[in-house]
């Protein structure tokens, strides 16, 4: 029981050791923004994979062996 709160201390005092020593984040803007890469770009993709799997279902699931 001791070994295992001196454990979690240790642990403790090493991510807040971390924690401090951390950078700041550096001021960076996304190469992709607006409308297109929100919205249009993940809906054909979700359309994409929707049809895919489809077309997988249909060819696996017609066929009685």
């Amino acid at each position: 029981m001791t070994a295992r709160i001196a454990a979690f201390t240790l642990v403790g005092a090493v991510v807040a050791g971390v924690a401090r020593a951390a950078p700041e984040p550096l001021p960076a803007e996304p190469p992709f923004g607006g409308v297109m890469w929100s919205l249009v770009v993940p809906a054909i993709l979700f359309l994409i994979a929707f049809g895919a799997t489809v077309l997988l279902y249909r060819h696996f699931a017609g066929r009685n062996r």
